[in-house]
């Protein structure tokens, strides 16, 4: 009985230990958002106006106009133009069509004279915006414009880029 035993695991081994392993090819990391089916980027400018601006001391800040309620959270990431090297990200409240940035320094204190891009951010969810926000655009999709899309859950969300030289 032993000896059938140790027959049958040596076919099942030998059979399982057949032929090539074939590793796996990573697949392509892809992104897929979804398409803008509801005319969300259709319409006159959201953000009318965006500057970046240098203090006396040469920190940088970020003002703007735009046609959101005030309350709205906006996020501005900078960047060195040309790269994924992240130099800062600032979130803002709207007030009065405007908003304004703090301060934005690097690692080594005011940001030097360069070429950059800045990436404006704003997600329409309860995680994102308060209550008054979500209700006074209809969670943004009552808001219309270049910018306006969905983000990967098929919310509402605003997203320009901008390169500028300081």
């Amino acid at each position: 009985m032993n000896r059938v035993v140790a027959l049958v695991l040596v076919a099942v081994l030998a059979i399982t230990g057949c032929g090539r392993r074939r590793e796996r090819q990573a697949t392509e990391l892809r992104y897929v958002l979804p398409s803008d089916t509801t005319g969300l980027s259709q319409g006159a400018a959201l953000l009318t106006r965006i500057e970046p601006y240098r203090e006396p001391g040469g920190a940088l800040r970020i003002r703007g106009n735009v046609t959101f309620p005030d309350g709205v959270r906006i996020q501005v990431s900078v960047y060195r133009k040309g790269t994924q090297q992240m130099l800062g990200r600032i979130q803002v409240l709207t007030a009065d069509h405007r908003f304004d940035s703090p301060p934005i320094f690097g690692d080594h204190g005011p940001l030097p004279r360069g070429d950059y891009r800045f990436e404006v951010l704003s997600l329409f969810n309860k995680a994102w915006q308060t209550e008054d926000v979500m209700r006074r655009t209809q969670d943004g999709l009552a808001l219309r414009g270049p910018g306006m899309t969905r983000d990967p859950v098929g919310g509402a969300s605003f997203y320009l880029v901008m390169e500028r030289t300081l």
